[in-house]
């Protein structure tokens, strides 16, 4: 497609401003590589982008010492690969979460993120929590 390299960082800590930063760097890859506003790969990987985002954003801004979250989006190959380090509590025990029944609206996020991913990597380092989200494109 339109390039090889694209590569874009932002730190961010308010949830509008970081969705916002999150939804404008995800339209610029779109535009750096020719594809379409409607291409697939790219609207699953964007949705599952929104809702680890928002994850991040709404219980790591909890923490009073809470750092600015640190996020860059690459390519890489035909791969998209989107970082996000946060001060939040850890996350361990909510990965291995199934999708909740109908009826519940919360603990939905990962499920759907991990559903639309080729991977979702996360791992606690010290006090921050580092997530890995792969798409192929």
């Amino acid at each position: 497609m339109g390039t090889e390299h694209f590569d874009f960082k932002a730190t961010f800590n308010d949830l509008d401003d970081g969705l916002e930063v999150l939804h404008r760097s995800v339209d610029r890859l779109r535009r750096a590589t020719g594809r379409d506003a409607d291409d697939r790969s790219l609207l699953l990987f964007e949705t599952a982008l929104g809702e680890i985002g928002t994850n991040v954003l709404t219980h790591g801004s909890r923490v009073r010492s809470a750092r600015p979250v640190e996020y860059s989006l690459r390519l890489a190959g035909d791969q998209v690969v989107a970082s996000l380090t946060d001060s939040g509590p850890p996350v361990d025990e909510q990965l291995a979460r199934e999708m909740p029944g109908r009826d519940t609206e919360d603990g939905r996020g990962l499920a759907i993120a991990r559903s639309l991913l080729d991977e979702l990597g996360y791992e606690r380092d010290g006090d921050l929590n580092r997530w890995r989200l792969v798409k192929r494109l």
